[in-house]
């Protein structure tokens, strides 16, 4: 077992966790996120020789791809558990190659109409909506990840689990509770909004958790299949 790659991977997870914390929430002024009320003369002007928020969605563009470091070594120890036929491990780092998909995306149409000055309000304030549904409505492909691991990890029955018990069921809690931010499209006010209570403070939350255990439990059955040889 290559136990440097697999830690080399899991710990890119740290990084991911600044970066987007940096690049799209603090440098962008976006915590919490623009309201889906705000006037289009307040939007235009927020991407208008706005330079720190350019600066912070390209180094969210460039590091949402570090996700995937973390999904791969989940992957390759849910294969511990399922054995040749690992379709959930597959499952789950093919939902995570979708969810970076889901972050760039956004991030390529922010960075495009911050890029020329004069770009019309109706374009600006659509390719906005559309971001904002794009990054914090995209759950589905968090909400498939989170169950695949949660099955597989339900589904252990040897005697030695990779990954406790507890940690599967609290995998598919999160995953149900990533479900409001598929609502946002329907509404500009209330909790279910990208800046609201359940459309974007439950969502949010429920991902870093989920990754924050995922990273510390990971690290810890690489360590432990490390010792076991």
């Amino acid at each position: 077992m290559n136990t440097r790659n697999q830690l080399i991977c899991a710990h890119t997870t740290p990084v991911i966790m600044l970066t987007t914390l940096i690049g799209l929430f603090l440098l962008p002024g976006w915590l919490p996120p623009p309201a889906p009320t705000l006037p289009p003369d307040a939007v235009v002007a927020m991407f208008t020789g706005n330079t720190r928020l350019r600066i912070g969605l390209e180094l969210l563009m460039l590091s949402s791809p570090l996700f995937v470091g973390i999904s791969v070594v989940i992957a390759a120890q849910l294969r511990r558990i399922e054995g040749p036929n690992h379709v959930m491990a597959d499952l789950q780092l093919m939902a995570s190659v979708l969810g970076v998909i889901a972050v760039e995306l956004p991030a390529f149409c922010w960075l495009a109409i911050s890029y020329r000055p004069g770009t019309p309000a109706d374009v600006i304030m659509v390719f906005n909506d559309l971001s904002w549904f794009m990054i914090i409505g995209g759950v589905g492909t968090v909400i498939v990840q989170n169950l695949a691991v949660g099955i597989c990890i339900l589904n252990d029955g040897s005697g030695n689990h990779i990954y406790p018990r507890w940690l599967g069921f609290w995998s598919i809690w999160l995953a149900l509770a990533d479900l409001p931010g598929a609502l946002i499209p329907f509404f500009q006010t209330g909790p279910f909004t990208w800046t609201g209570l359940l459309g974007f403070w439950l969502v949010v939350t429920a991902f870093f958790t989920w990754l924050v255990l995922f990273y510390v439990f990971t690290v810890i059955a690489i360590n432990k299949q490390a010792k076991e040889g």
